[in-house]
């Protein structure tokens, strides 16, 4: 279930006719390949790939507001220094100092439970931007993505949701602090 808080993602799914599916597990998972390995028990979800299943990566430097990624899941590095010079307008140097703690993480989350979808009230504050990978090929099909939240239920909680949806709920909500990024 998501947070009251977090109820600007089925308001706007809703006006947007975005069909969003939460989906609670008997196992609590910590990793993208966790997930993907417990949805494959489900001969529903046989087919997936470790690319639909969507990582909320929030980085973090010194004291400053997080930057926040979200990709599909590849098995690889994000790098900082690579993408938000060019994406946010910060200097090469100042990226490089951008790093992924899991003892830093936004209010509302645990580190295994990022979500796309942050409380509103960070937005601006404690997260700066939030970056979306935009990757096509899953743009129309469903993905897994971590709901946030503190307790075991939040390790145990999913949400299905196409993937160019996260991107649509997030602009609509926060505009300019949401960029799509193409590499």
């Amino acid at each position: 279930m998501l947070h009251k808080k977090q109820s600007y993602v089925s308001e706007i799914a809703e006006e947007l006719e975005i069909e969003l599916k939460i989906l609670y597990h008997q196992r609590p998972t910590i990793s993208c390949g966790e997930k993907l390995g417990l949805l494959r028990e489900n001969s529903q979800f046989k087919d997936w790939t470790l690319d639909r299943i969507v990582k909320a990566l929030y980085f973090h430097r010194n004291n400053q507001s997080y930057i926040g990624f979200i990709t599909p899941e590849f098995g690889g590095n994000v790098e900082p220094k690579e993408i938000f010079p060019e994406v946010l307008k910060i200097s090469r140097s100042g990226a490089e100092r951008y790093w992924i703690n899991p003892s830093h993480v936004p209010m509302g989350m645990s580190w295994g439970t990022c979500t796309p979808f942050p409380l509103p009230f960070s937005v601006g504050g404690e997260i700066r931007d939030i970056i979306i990978l935009d990757y096509p090929q899953i743009n129309d099909k469903l993905v897994d993505i971590s709901i946030g939240g503190t307790g075991i239920e939040s390790f145990k909680t999913s949400m299905h949701l196409p993937y160019k949806s996260i991107y649509e709920i997030l602009s609509r909500k926060f505009g300019d602090r949401i960029h799509l990024y193409q590499c």
